[in-house]
């Protein structure tokens, strides 16, 4: 079976095994103007011993344009070859300058590589009517890193932002959604910022769909179609727009299909034996061990980071059970009180004793929303939440991304975190104890040395496990190894704890799952972006990089 598995790892791993480039980073600014145009800046951090330049593809541009590119490279300018650039130049040629080669539907934007080293190259170009006037709403579709790079990045972040005196952007005016990666999508200080999860594969892009109330923009360029329809053949993901090599296009659809294959069945069987994690992450892809204290300090937005940034090929996380897990926590803390429901005897409600709230942003903001969907009594009744939660979808499905850069930033405070999600050793150890934690609570039943653990301590316990989806099994484990303290632990809650674990757990379900539902189901102001979809893009096309 170890030979089987090196032998797959090794064939999927040599799709790409003959490039011989190396992006370690790519960050874009994308500076927008008030007529609805933008200058972009990208920076790339690569490395390529082979090819005479280095290109970006721009195609699908209908009534846009790109133009004024330059190149900038240790504070150095490279010369400007406008339009004349001939990408058959010689490599001695083409070394400190730059140029734009013009396609039927677009264009290239190249610079010579120069030496075979290390590169920063600082690239800027402008594109007039990026944002465009719909009837209904301003917005655009675009594609800011396409698939087929000759070296796929490993870490990508784009941040979009008004260069003029506008409004700010917030989750009221702004909506956004992300397409081609395992990507994250917040809104952050009145910009839109986009930053990969997990190192780019061939396939890989970056599109951003983003849709802006009417009246921060000027738009010059208008069309005659509504928010929504843009919206449908996005979410489709049917339309990647036509290539005037049909050809080129079936091969590189051809390989494309066949990296995807290779990397399921990889991945489906890493799964199996349990290779579920980044070594980059936690510096190891299979964690079986258990940790019994809590972990992370106890902070549930770092525990949520770590279940989405350390996963390998799906999301460990779930946001459901993050706000499960704050609404538990604060039952069994006392801010929040259970009552017997007096229009049914089998619900309860949730009456807020805690009107102060609480020093995390993130985790105030939950309590804040989910406090006005209580009402003037402020009792949080049947379907209040639900209900609140699908009129103002935008703000909750917004959170969990939100959560998750929290999260981030602590491992950031803590100096445990690298560029592109990649941790410290001591970083990893402390991530590495979320997974075993998990471990320990899900097979607590096991442990010879599990001995008598304090009410207060399971309060944790149950918080955690309700963040990992298992409370109401840890709940029940409870109860048959410490009856006693089950039941102190439910008397100090006011109602049954299975209840409340059921409670907590219904609440979260429904009132996310709705407010998606009503945003299409789509995360559109904030949380994980989706691999497929996107269709009916400007920008992009296909290839770039060294050639």
């Amino acid at each position: 079976m170890k030979r089987f598995f090196t032998f797959l790892l090794a064939a999927v791993i040599g799709l790409s095994a003959g490039a011989r480039q190396l992006t370690r980073d790519l960050d874009i600014t994308v500076e927008l103007q008030q007529d609805g145009s933008a200058w972009i800046t990208q920076v790339w951090d690569a490395y390529s011993n082979e090819g005479t330049e280095w290109y970006i593809p721009i195609g699908n541009l209908g009534p846009m344009t790109v133009s004024d590119l330059s190149v900038h490279e240790n504070g150095v300018a490279f010369e400007s070859q406008g339009d004349r650039w001939d990408v058959d130049w010689s490599r001695s040629r083409k070394a400190g300058k730059c140029g734009i080669v013009r396609k039927s539907d677009g264009v290239e934007l190249c610079w010579g590589i120069g030496d075979y080293t290390d590169h920063k190259w600082v690239v800027r170009y402008k594109v007039t009517g990026l944002v465009q006037s719909l009837e209904d709403a301003d917005a655009f579709n675009f594609m800011f890193v396409a698939p087929g790079l000759a070296a796929s990045p490993e870490h990508v972040r784009v941040v979009m932002r008004p260069a003029f005196d506008a409004p700010e952007l917030t989750y009221d005016n702004t909506r956004v959604w992300l397409f081609g990666s395992e990507s994250d999508i917040n809104l952050r200080s009145g910009s839109i910022v986009a930053e990969s999860t997990e190192p780019f594969e061939y396939r890989s892009s970056l599109i951003a769909l983003v849709k802006f109330e009417k009246g921060i923009f000027s738009p010059t360029v208008e069309r005659d179609m509504s928010f929504q329809t843009m919206l449908d053949r996005a979410l489709e993901g049917s339309s990647y727009g036509e290539d005037d090599d049909e050809t080129f296009f079936l091969i590189g659809f051809a390989i494309i299909l066949l990296g995807s294959l290779g990397i399921l069945i990889f991945a489906a069987i890493a799964t199996a034996l349990g290779y579920k994690y980044r070594k980059s992450f936690f510096g190891k892809t299979k964690i079986t061990e258990w940790y019994r204290d809590v972990p992370v300090e106890g902070n549930l937005n770092a525990a949520y980071y770590v279940l989405e940034a350390g996963r390998r090929f799906a999301g460990q996380g779930s946001p459901q059970n993050l706000i499960g897990a704050y609404f538990l926590r604060w039952v069994l803390n006392g801010d929040v009180q259970v009552e017997p429901d007096p229009k049914s005897a089998k619900r309860v409600n949730l009456k807020f004793i805690n009107k102060e709230g609480y020093t995390n942003s993130v985790e105030d903001s939950l309590f804040r929303m989910a406090l006005t969907a209580s009402g003037v009594n402020e009792v949080l009744e049947k379907n209040e939440f639900e209900n609140w939660s699908k009129k103002n979808y935008q703000k909750v499905t917004g959170w969990p991304g939100r959560a998750k850069a929290d999260g981030k930033a602590w491992f950031q405070g803590k100096g445990w975190l690298k560029p592109g999600n990649k941790t410290t050793e001591e970083g990893a150890r402390e991530a590495s104890h979320v997974i075993e934690f998990k471990n320990f609570l899900n097979d607590f039943t096991l442990s010879k040395e599990r001995g008598a653990i304090e009410v207060g301590l399971w309060k944790e316990y149950l918080v955690f496990a309700q963040l990992f989806g298992i409370a109401e099994k840890v709940a029940k484990q409870f109860q048959k190894l410490y009856p006693a303290e089950f039941q102190e632990l439910s008397r100090s809650t006011g109602a049954d704890l299975m209840n409340t674990i059921y409670m907590s757990n219904y609440l979260s379900t429904r009132s996310f799952t709705g407010a998606a539902a009503r945003a299409g189901s789509i995360s559109g102001t904030g949380g994980h972006g989706s691999f497929g979809g996107g269709g009916g893009f400007s920008g992009g096309g296909f290839g770039g990089g060294a050639r």
